[in-house]
């Protein structure tokens, strides 16, 4: 059976929600250790310091894990840049020896290869399996399948995916507040705990981090209409009426399982994702007889995955 291509935009800036589940039982829950959720939180920060990519947003569930991230446009690095990057890649004495014998075109492979999505994905997915199979004396696949990528047109888009991620724990019952859920991006953001992540004052109109994360906090308590332990959390009236005017005039939409976050493909305006629709059919990628899906819970349009047997061999 042919497989789907990996839909990607190649050449620009690009904000993705990855998200990858274990192959495991019904009732099993792989990654509920704590150790295996440092373990595979530590491949994402050490990988996203040598990929040129950003994380906005995490979250490490049982059987499954959620991470929204920007990659930057693909440039031309100087040698020290390229080097540097390599590092975090091939350390220690033998790689110091490894990189000196590569030559131009080794070099530049590997200068494609840090502004790639899918590579990232790779080298976490790949390097975390290994471990946890030697750990637990496992064989066979850990990963139940590729991992799934959506496409996010712009920072509405890319806010409502890392609020959806953040709600995760909540939806599941495993917490009444998403800031108790240690392995999530918001417990760091609650605890001071997150230098290594990209700051909300670059995705929220607001003056200082402080108040950015003020008012990401109010937002995601809307979205999930979660109450605190001491009394209800109201959204300031302006906020309130911010939300009403981009869709999401009911609180707690959030609250349920949104398919489109993690399966739409591409997730944004109408205009955009009927250009990536033309797109796709062009390259004969994309078979499905569709436009896009106007989507609850919010202003958001999406494309559905195209089905592998639609895909030509």
């Amino acid at each position: 059976m042919a497989r789907v291509a990996r839909f990607k935009l190649d050449g620009v800036r690009c904000w993705y929600h990855l998200s990858a589940r274990v192959a495991c039982r019904n009732g099993e829950y792989p990654l509920e250790d704590p150790g295996c959720k440092r373990k595979l939180l530590g491949l994402v920060k050490h990988y996203a310091r040598g990929y040129a990519c950003r994380i906005a947003a995490f979250c490490i569930m049982g059987n499954h894990s959620h991470l929204v991230s920007r990659f930057e446009q693909p440039e031309k690095l100087s040698a020290a840049e390229l080097w540097r990057r390599a590092r975090f890649f091939y350390p220690g004495r033998a790689g110091r020896k490894l990189l000196k014998t590569w030559t131009q075109g080794q070099w530049a492979r590997f200068e494609r290869r840090i502004f790639d999505v899918s590579e990232f994905m790779r080298n976490v997915q790949g390097e975390f399996a290994r471990w946890y199979n030697r750990t637990f004396d496992r064989k066979g696949r850990f990963w139940a399948e590729r991992f799934k990528s959506t496409v996010l047109e712009d920072e509405r888009a890319v806010l409502d995916a890392m609020l959806y991620v953040e709600l995760n724990p909540v939806r599941a019952g495993l917490v009444e507040r998403p800031e108790e859920y240690e392995a999530s991006s918001f417990f760091l953001r609650s605890i001071h705990r997150d230098e290594w992540l990209m700051k909300l004052r670059e995705l929220l109109e607001a003056p200082s981090e402080k108040k950015a994360r003020a008012e990401y906090r109010y937002l995601l308590y809307w979205r999930g209409n979660v109450p605190t332990k001491e009394s209800q959390l109201r959204i300031p009236e302006e906020l309130a009426e911010r939300e009403a005017e981009r869709g999401f005039s009911r609180s707690g939409a959030f609250l349920r399982r949104l398919r489109y976050f993690s399966e739409g493909v591409v997730v944004g305006g109408e205009v955009f994702v009927r250009q990536q629709l033309t797109r796709l059919r062009r390259a004969g990628r994309y078979r499905r007889r569709c436009r896009p899906v106007s989507q609850p819970g919010g202003p958001h349009f999406s494309l559905r995955e195209q089905r592998r047997h639609a895909v030509p061999v």
